[in-house]
This record gives structure tokens, C-alpha cells and sequence, in this order.
């Protein structure tokens, strides 16, 4: 018997429990409720009003308003400025620098008289001459009267300024009034026409 009332009395005890979690349960799920109906009542006591409509000319006026005095301004997308590759350098031709003749040298004037040419048809070719050598009227050479052997001439026509160069192999002229005399290679350097007599400028070169 006394296991009997003691089975009861718990049984009690937790039959009081669950309801006591019923109830706690149900209040929160009625509190739920209430507010729910308390948002909808505010809803309907401030109806959504709807908003009156714009006019597009209106809207369209004040956009373009706005827009000419700076207020809105449309983004310009700049293109990037694409580099460009500089001309390559044509080459010049460079010209070439002009030959400048070399002055011609200056030569002390050791005499200017009459020249005259020998050895065409007058019996000296072939023979030997004063200072030993054989002479031949087709190799430029010149005779002087006092100039030692080997010295080297300029005789220059001074007329037409044609020069030749020649070396001291003979004595004379013995004619006066002529200071050389020329082979004929010689003189016709200076005279291709015949043989003849020339005013010349005889120039001392070497000894």
C-alpha cells in the first residue's frame, strides 16, 4: 500500500509539470498573435497612400536643367592615346670633301731669257755630251752654260705658262741671247708646233 501512494503522488508531480510547460508555451504563442494583429491594425490605420504622377515633360525639363548648369554631367570615357613611333631617320648622303690642290710651290726665278731646242737634223743626236752621257733629243733634257751637271730646271713658257722639268746633261746655248737649250721632248712640252725659240723663266729646283 504505501508503494501505491507514493507511485500516485509522482505521477502528480509530473502531470503538474507538462502543464505547467503547456502553459508557458501557449502564452508565448498568443503573445506572437497579438503583436502580429497590433502591426496589421497600424498598417491599415496609415493606408499606403499612392504617390501622384510625374509629368515626363516636367521630369524631362528639370533632367535637362540640372544638366546644363553642371549639376549632373556625364562621364567621358577619354581614349588612351596610342604612342606613336617616331620616324626613323633617313641617312643624308654625306658628301665627300672636295679635293683641294696643294699649292703649287713657289720656285726662286733664276733667270728669264730665250730658249731654243736642238738635236732634230743638226748632228748632235747620239753624241756624247759635256758631262758624259749620251744624248738623245727624245729624252727631256736641257744644256746651261754655267750650271754644274744633275742640276734639276724648271723652264716655264711665259707666254702661255706651260712648264716642263728637266736636267743640266750639256753645255750651251753658245748663241747670245739664249740662256737654255732644249731637247725636243723637252721643248715640245711647252711648244708642240715645231721647233723654234720660246721667252722663258728658267727656275732653280736643285744641284
Amino acid at each position: 500500500m504505501p508503494t501505491i501512494g507514493l507511485g500516485r503522488h509522482t505521477a502528480a508531480v509530473g502531470l503538474l509539470f507538462a502543464g505547467s510547460i503547456a502553459l508557458i508555451g501557449a502564452q508565448q504563442v498568443l503573445g506572437s498573435v497579438a503583436d502580429a494583429q497590433t502591426t496589421v491594425a497600424i498598417v491599415d490605420a496609415h493606408a499606403l497612400q499612392r504617390l501622384p504622377d510625374l509629368d515626363a515633360h516636367a521630369v524631362s525639363g528639370q533632367i535637362n536643367a540640372a544638366v546644363s548648369i553642371g549639376q549632373f554631367e556625364e562621364l567621358a570615357i577619354k581614349p588612351t592615346p596610342v604612342p606613336t613611333k617616331a620616324p626613323t631617320p633617313v641617312p643624308t648622303a654625306v658628301a665627300a670633301p672636295t679635293a683641294v690642290p696643294a699649292p703649287a710651290p713657289e720656285f726662286a726665278l733664276f733667270q728669264s731669257g730665250i730658249a731654243s731646242t736642238y738635236g732634230e737634223g743638226d748632228g748632235f743626236e747620239g753624241n756624247r755630251t759635256a758631262c758624259g752621257q749620251i744624248f738623245h733629243t727624245n729624252i727631256v733634257q736641257v744644256a746651261h752654260k754655267t750650271l754644274p751637271c744633275g742640276t734639276m730646271l724648271r723652264i716655264e713658257d711665259t707666254d702661255t705658262g706651260m712648264a716642263v722639268e728637266a736636267e743640266v746633261t750639256d753645255r750651251g746655248p753658245y748663241i747670245p741671247g739664249r740662256i737654255v737649250d732644249l731637247s725636243w721632248a723637252a721643248f715640245e712640252q711647252l711648244d708642240p708646233t715645231g721647233p723654234g725659240l720660246l721667252h722663258v723663266n728658267v727656275y732653280l729646283l736643285a744641284e
